[in-house]
């Protein structure tokens, strides 16, 4: 299989087959640059790199073009397609903003509405600067409605497209980092926070967090895996003892461990990660879509791994990258 890795220093093409112990790495792509999301649209991806905009591909990977525009220079912190329109991609950028272009990315438009919105509520700058929109989530039942989470600031959503936008706050802690609609209950709505694992079950409305340890950790990352008719979602959840700070540098900790949920986030229980003997934190995870509760992880001193929940196994497939940001597997 193909593993795309968005790294602080490039994107890198990496082949895996199960079984082998290592990873290669085939093919580099923005040497030196910020990939901060990669998302696909059947077989057509799209690569935010920040400083550079949007690029796009028409093969999975292999080769790049770059959509120039108005989001030439900004810094892009996340990217969503439609789930019913290829065509039409969101980004969202530090300082707090949103775009949307409806012709795959070759023209681009800001949503003014959302920047009103936050100079009406007042996000805050953080530790790496201005207030930023992490995450962008769409609605795979309703192709109007969308999500968007600022970090500082909390998530809103909006019914029309991006045309407007509603503050979705009330039980939400505002350092939102990933927000996930989920596909088998579009009513229930997941939010990873520096404080804590969120669930809402009425779109966004109110938000309830995890009791216990989990309602408090820094959440880094957050993915799923869905199965065709079932009831529940299988959730699988990265935290950190504390913030970015905490774990940079040869002293630094994460004390990272994954969670998982079987039953939608309502309850957890820990992967076995102790055999990593890994000091960063987990940084990116994607689910392996051709064996059940098994998937990839990568992470801020630019380790992949490949684990399985059931056995408890861990194996280090490659090291030596720049930090993750974000895997996509093929």
């Amino acid at each position: 299989m193909r593993i795309l890795v968005g790294t602080k220093g490039g994107l890198y093409v990496a082949r895996w087959v199960h079984g082998e112990r290592a990873a290669q790495v085939e093919e580099s792509h923005f040497e030196g640059d910020d990939v901060r999301a990669i998302v696909p649209a059947g077989r057509r991806f799209y690569a935010a790199v920040s400083g550079h905009g949007v690029w796009r591909s028409e093969d999975q990977g292999r080769t790049w073009t770059q959509m120039t525009g108005p989001l030439d220079g900004h810094i892009i912190r996340s990217l969503a397609v439609s789930p019913r329109d290829p065509e039409l991609l969101y980004a969202g950028t530090q300082p707090a903003a949103l775009h949307v272009s409806r012709d795959g990315g070759v023209n681009w438009e800001e949503m003014t509405e959302f920047r009103v919105l936050g100079v009406r509520e007042g996000w805050k700058d953080s530790g790496e600067g201005a207030a930023r929109v992490d995450t962008i989530a769409a609605d795979p039942h309703n192709p109007k409605r969308l999500y968007a989470g600022v970090e500082i600031g909390g998530a809103y959503r909006s019914d029309n497209g991006g045309q407007t936008w509603t503050g979705c706050n009330e039980g939400l802690f505002d350092d939102v980092h990933f927000l996930m609609a989920d596909p088998l209950d579009s009513s229930r709505v997941y939010a990873a926070t520096g404080g804590g694992f969120h669930i809402s079950r009425d779109r966004g409305r109110k938000w309830s967090s995890h009791g216990g340890e989990l309602g408090q950790a820094y959440c880094t990352r957050l993915d799923a895996e869905f199965e065709r008719g079932a009831s529940d979602s299988i959730l699988v959840l990265a935290v950190t003892a504390g913030p970015p700070a905490t774990w940079e540098g040869s002293k630094g900790n994460a004390k990272a461990r994954l969670m998982v949920s079987r039953d939608s986030g309502e309850t957890w229980g820990a992967f076995k990660t102790s055999t990593m003997g890994e000091k960063g934190a987990f940084t990116a995870i994607a689910t392996d879509r051709t064996a059940r509760q098994s998937g990839f992880v990568g992470t801020s001193t630019g380790r992949l791994y490949y684990g399985n929940a059931v056995l408890g196994r861990w194996t280090k497939i490659h090291y030596g990258l720049p930090p993750v940001q974000v895997l996509l597997v093929l």
